[in-house]
């Protein structure tokens, strides 16, 4: 394989939407598509559509099922993509409080919540797409088959975790989006699910790269578990791409396999390998001994890394409190354990009740508006470790990362806004309509700067428009 010593890394995050109004008959729950047009007004209002690029060079937009979605930048270091990634929670954060603003002063009183999860209560899923660029040369099945192992038991330690209800009594599993993964790998993304998605949109020079679209993750709310989840990722490719193999680490049916590891939060569950039984703990340890090398002089890697290390020795003694402050699943079932402790189970409760209000108590942990939900009450309390303070965060709404493609988009988006210029923007083209020949495509998203693009931001600036431009509102962040 060929080996990339840099390269970008996304996240797309699907949110889940829950609206209600409140009426002379009560509270009336509004539809998902009637949410979203309350959600995305201001955008509208601004853009005239539901998709856009912000100047912090991410995407924001609504996507199929009327699920807010919201696309990183192009990130090549693990602090701009957990900054990133919580930016886009923040965004959504902001556009629900707009929206209860706006009609708190048409006289409706409105409740809104923004579930940053992957199931509803239809048994529906929607995901968390991570993107992590690797050469065209690389063989992909070769790629995907050495990762597959990786994948599936992941889930130990990047799990946002779920309580699972049934008629014979409910139980914690790690993760949400295993029960809707089947094989390792196909183009489609929705009846049946792949590990990683075969599309071949490298966003990028189609001769020199691809984009690895894995879509098997959870969304995550702690900012450690998305290092966590990415920094081992990371490791794993480079690994891949240096000749390392796995092939002892295969298992007979992924598919199946996924489903086991995350019904047994010890890690210690037997599953079908092609040399002989493994578990999920044996697998992720021998993983992570034979990447260490990789880190090479990268702190961040390097702590990745630690880790990764301290939640595989945690399991292993059994003393998962070690870590409940960093890893999503782990907190989640510190909550639930101790809220159960707290609330006992009246006589007069039926199981049915209990079952409820576990579900909603997981649901709420998910909840990112206003404070709302479990883990930010947490978070707000300092019960929760974070790699990237909330400065950090801040910044990162209105900045993109300094040395990608992304620097270029931001800068671009940024201009063409402040001289309400007529433009449109995507992944690798950034055009001015108001200009002749006022286009340019970046294909390297590795490279922070482009002659071409500065002279397109002076002429934004500069010349005058070849047509009456738009109106043009400027963007609340």
């Amino acid at each position: 394989m060929v080996f990339l010593p840099r390269r970008v890394h996304g996240l797309e995050t699907e949110y889940g939407l829950s609206a209600r109004v409140q009426t002379t008959h009560g509270w009336r729950r509004l539809g998902s598509d009637e949410a979203a047009q309350v959600l995305f007004a201001p955008v509208v209002q601004e853009y005239s559509a539901t998709n856009t690029f912000l100047r912090n060079g991410g995407r924001l937009y609504l996507d199929v099922g009327s699920h807010p979605e919201y696309a990183t930048a192009e990130c090549s270091s693990l602090l701009d993509l957990v900054a990133q990634d919580a930016a886009g929670d923040l965004i959504f954060d902001q556009l629900c409080s707009r929206a209860v603003q706006k009609l708190a002063g048409e006289g409706i009183t409105a409740r809104i919540s923004l579930f940053k999860n992957n199931t509803d209560s239809h048994g529906n899923s929607y995901g968390s797409h991570e993107n992590y660029q690797i050469a065209r040369a690389a063989g992909l099945e070769e790629v995907v088959d050495g990762l597959t192992p990786f994948l599936v038991t992941r889930q130990l330690i990047a799990g946002a975790g779920k309580w699972v209800s049934s008629p014979r009594g409910g139980h914690f599993e790690l993760s949400q989006r295993a029960h809707h993964m089947w094989d390792p790998m196909s183009s489609a993304t929705t009846r049946t699910r792949p590990m990683v998605n075969t599309r071949d949109e490298p966003h990028a020079d189609p001769s020199r790269f691809r984009r690895l679209h894995v879509i098997v993750g959870d969304s995550n709310l702690s900012r450690s578990t998305v290092w966590l989840k990415f920094g081992a990722t990371e490791l794993v490719l480079r690994a891949l791409e240096d000749g390392v193999v796995f092939d002892d680490l295969a298992l007979v049916d992924p598919g199946v396999a996924i489903r086991q590891v995350s019904a047994d939060v010890t890690g210690r569950a037997s599953v079908e390998g092609r040399t002989g039984p493994l578990t999920a703990l044996g697998v992720q340890r021998t993983i992570w001994e034979r990447v260490a090398e990789f880190c090479a002089d990268d702190p961040q890697l390097l702590s990745s890394h630690a880790l990764w290390g301290e939640v595989l020795d945690a399991l292993a003694d059994r003393r998962l409190a070690r870590v409940a402050t960093r890893i999503d699943w782990v907190i989640k079932l510190r909550m639930m354990s101790r809220w159960l402790q707290r609330a006992g189970a009246p006589a007069s409760q039926n199981a049915d009740q209990l079952e409820q209000q576990l579900a909603q108590l997981d649901l709420s942990y998910h909840d990112i508006h206003a404070g709302q939900g479990v883990y930010a009450a947490a978070r707000h309390r300092g019960l929760v470790d974070e790699v990237v303070g909330d400065r950090f965060i801040q910044h990162a709404t209105t900045h993109p990362p300094s040395d990608t493609r992304a620097l270029l988009r931001g800068r671009f988006v940024q201009a063409a806004q402040a001289h309400r210029r007529d433009h449109s923007v995507d992944w690798m083209s950034f055009t001015v309509h108001d200009l002749s020949d006022g286009a340019v495509r970046c294909t390297d998203p590795l490279s922070a700067t482009d002659a071409r693009v500065d002279a397109l931001i002076e002429r934004i600036a500069a010349e005058p428009r070849t047509h009456q431009a738009r109106v043009f509102h400027p963007p609340p962040v």
